[in-house]
């Protein structure tokens, strides 16, 4: 029952995260490129936009738990216009080159630090279940064993010599 209502929320959502994923992605491609193609940056803005917006809410959807769909789509958002604004005037007049390199390097970042995050939550959980676990084997106390003879008297270290 509940698999079928995560599966409801994922794809109730996920149209909506690709219609805003798109819209961002064209508004920023104008942005980028309006200056130096004038007219003819909708031309390359709206068909990458769309494949901008799908690959972007793809991937947020299949990498991290629903809850952080938006999350990370921001932070992914944010990145490959981080790396648009890097690139474009790094690379010159060839647009789709900048665009494809920050798109590769803001996917990439993005991807790269959710696993190694979660990695490390995993990595964190399982030492501390280890810890607990360890400070409770230390805190038991073991029975004598039958073999051991028990200590009467003193023994030879603690008597003194004359």
């Amino acid at each position: 029952m509940t698999h079928s209502i995560f599966s409801s929320e994922v794809w109730q959502e996920l149209p909506v995260l690709v219609l805003v994923s798109m819209l961002a992605y064209f508004c920023f491609l104008e942005e980028l490129l309006v200056k130096q193609m004038k007219t003819r940056a909708t031309y390359l803005a709206l068909p990458f936009s769309c494949v901008l917006g799908l690959l972007s809410a793809m991937t947020s959807s299949t990498m991290v738990k629903n809850r952080f769909t938006w999350i990370y789509a921001s932070i992914q958002f944010t990145l490959v216009v981080l790396f648009g604004h890097i690139f474009y005037p790094l690379v010159g007049k060839q647009a789709i080159l900048s665009i494809l390199l920050a798109t590769f390097a803001g996917f990439g970042v993005v991807m790269s630090g959710s696993s190694i995050l979660t990695e490390i939550i995993k990595w964190r959980t399982t030492w501390e279940a280890l810890q607990q676990n360890g400070s409770q084997v230390m805190t038991h106390t073991y029975p004598q064993t039958m073999n051991a003879a028990p200590q009467t008297g003193p023994s030879n270290r603690t008597q003194s010599m004359v």
